[in-house]
C-alpha cells in the first residue's frame, strides 16, 4: 500500500478546535502558549532598538508639551550692571571716581489673550498624546514582528532535526551501496545518485543550521537581548484553538463604534483638535492682549538743568500692559483660511480612514478564518503521518517492510509536523494582526505610558 494511499485509510484528527463557546474572548496568543516568548516581549519594551528610539520621541514630545504649557507662565527676567569709573569734569577739579549699579527685574503674567495662551498648552497636551499612541503602535508592531520571528524558530528547529535525520538516513543508504559496489552487485552508474543524495543532505543540513542560527542572531537583535540557546527552543507547538464566535464578537464591537479606537483613527481625530485649536488662535491675532506686569529698577536721573549731576534712582512698579497688533496685512485672513482648509482635508481623510479601518478589520477577520481552515488541514495530515509512522512501526517489528521504509515514514512525518507548526504560526500571526486592527491586543499593556 502506497503512502497516500495510507494516510486516506487512516482516520483523520482535527488537531484545531472549531466553535468554541459563544462571546468568549479568551483567544489564545502566543505569548500564552510559550511563556519565554512573553519574556522577550516584555523585556523588549526596554532593550530593543526600536522601542529606545520611540522612548526617545516621547522624551521629545514631554519637553514640547513643557514648552507649549510655559505660554500661561509668567516670564520673569532682568538685567544688572555693575562698574566703577574714574570721569573727568570741567567744572570739578582732578578726577572723580564713581562706583555705578544698574539693574532692572521685572515679572510678566499674562491675563487675557482670548484663550490663545490655553489652547498653545492644549495643543502641546494633544500632540503629546499623539506621540503616545504612536509609541503603543510601534510596541504592537515589534511585539507582531517579534512573534512571528520566535515561532518560526519552532519550525526550523524541527526541519533542522529532519535534515540530520535524513543525512544519517542518506549516509546508511550510501554505505549499503559502497558495499553492494564494493561486492560488484552494483555499477558506478548505479551508486553515483547514491551519492548525489549524501550530499545533499550534507549541504542541507549545513544550510538549516545556518537558517537557524541567523534567524536567532536576528531575533536577538531586534529585541535586544541575549540569543537564544538552540535547547532553549520549544520542540513541540501546541494545536491551537480557534474561537469563531470571539473573533466575530470581537469584529461587530469594533465596527458598532462611531469613533473608531485604532491609533490610526484615533490620532486623526487628535490632529483634528489640533487644527480647531490652531483656527481659534488665528481669529484672535488682532486682539488686544493685556497682561500684569511688575518689576524693580535702579538707575541714575538728572533733577536739575546741570545734566550732569546725577543722583541714583530706585522704581517699584506694577501695572498692567496691553499689546494690540492692529493691522498685519492681512496676513491673519490668510491664516484662518489655511487653517480652515486644514481641517476639510483632515475630516475627509478621517472620514476615508474610518471606512477603510472597517474593511481592513472585516478582511482581516476572514484572513484568520482561512489560516484556521489551513490549519485544521495540515493538524489532519500531522495525525495522520503519526498513524502512518505507527503503522510502519508495526509492519517492521513483524518483518513486512523494511528499516528504510520506517526512515521514510519518519521524514515524512517531520514534513509534515514543519507544515503543521507553519500553519499554526500562520494562523496566530493572522489572529494578532487582527486584534491589532480592532485595537484588542493585550500586548500593548506591556508598555505603558509612565
Amino acid at each position: 500500500m502506497t503512502h497516500w494511499k495510507m494516510l486516506a485509510a487512516l482516520p483523520l484528527l482535527v488537531g484545531a478546535i472549531w466553535a468554541a463557546s459563544p462571546g468568549t474572548n479568551e483567544l489564545v496568543l502566543p505569548e500564552n502558549l510559550f511563556p519565554d516568548l512573553d519574556g522577550i516581549l516584555k523585556s523588549a519594551v526596554k532593550q530593543s532598538p526600536r522601542m529606545v528610539d520611540r522612548a526617545i520621541d516621547l522624551e521629545i514630545a514631554e519637553n514640547d508639551r513643557i514648552a507649549a504649557r510655559s505660554a500661561i507662565l509668567p516670564s520673569v527676567g532682568g538685567s544688572f550692571s555693575a562698574y566703577e569709573s574714574r570721569d573727568k569734569r570741567a567744572d570739578v577739579q582732578g578726577d572723580l571716581n564713581v562706583k555705578k549699579v544698574y539693574y532692572y527685574f521685572s515679572a510678566v503674567q499674562p491675563v487675557f489673550y482670548w484663550g490663545e495662551k490655553t489652547n498653545t498648552k492644549r495643543m502641546g497636551e494633544i500632540r503629546q498624546k499623539i506621540t503616545q499612541g504612536l509609541y503603543h503602535e510601534a510596541y504592537r508592531l515589534l511585539a507582531q514582528d517579534l512573534r512571528a520571528r520566535y515561532l518560526a524558530l519552532i519550525s526550523l528547529k524541527i526541519m533542522t532535526e529532519r535534515a540530520r535525520f535524513n543525512q544519517k538516513f542518506a549516509h546508511d543508504q550510501l554505505q549499503l551501496a559502497e558495499d553492494r559496489l564494493k561486492n560488484k552487485i552494483i555499477s558506478e552508474n548505479d551508486i553515483f545518485p547514491t551519492r548525489l543524495n549524501a550530499e545533499r543532505a550534507d549541504i542541507e543540513v549545513e544550510r538549516s543550521q545556518f537558517e537557524l542560527e541567523n534567524s536567532i542572531q536576528a531575533l536577538a537583535r531586534l529585541s535586544g537581548a541575549n540569543p537564544l540557546t538552540v535547547e532553549s527552543i520549544p520542540d513541540a507547538f501546541p494545536p491551537v484553538a480557534y474561537l469563531s464566535d470571539s473573533v466575530e464578537k470581537l469584529l461587530n464591537d469594533y465596527t458598532s463604534q462611531k469613533d473608531l479606537p485604532s491609533i490610526e483613527a484615533v490620532n486623526l481625530r487628535h490632529q483634528l483638535e489640533v487644527q480647531d485649536l490652531d483656527y481659534a488662535i488665528q481669529k484672535v491675532r488682532l486682539y488686544p492682549k493685556f497682561s500684569l506686569a511688575a518689576g524693580v529698577s535702579q538707575d541714575e536721573q538728572a533733577y536739575t538743568v546741570n545734566t550732569a549731576q546725577k543722583y541714583q534712582l530706585n522704581s517699584f512698579f506694577g501695572g498692567v500692559q496691553i499689546s494690540w497688533s492692529i493691522f498685519d496685512g492681512f496676513a491673519t485672513r490668510s491664516a484662518q483660511r489655511s487653517s480652515l482648509a486644514r481641517k476639510r482635508a483632515l475630516e475627509n481623510d478621517y472620514q476615508d480612514t474610518s471606512a477603510r479601518l472597517v474593511q481592513d478589520a472585516k478582511a482581516s477577520s476572514r484572513q484568520v478564518y482561512f489560516a484556521a481552515r489551513a490549519m485544521s488541514i495540515d493538524d489532519r495530515f500531522l495525525s495522520s503521518s503519526e498513524g502512518y509512522l505507527k503503522t510502519r512501526h508495526d509492519e517492521f517489528s513483524r518483518g513486512i517492510i523494511s528499516e528504510a521504509d520506517v526512515s521514510l515514514a519518519q521524514l515524512s512525518l517531520f514534513d509534515s509536523r514543519a507544515a503543521a507548526y507553519r500553519s499554526r504560526a500562520e494562523y496566530l500571526a493572522r489572529l494578532v494582526d487582527f486584534l491589532g486592527i480592532v485595537n484588542a491586543d493585550p500586548v500593548v499593556d506591556n508598555a505603558p505610558i509612565q
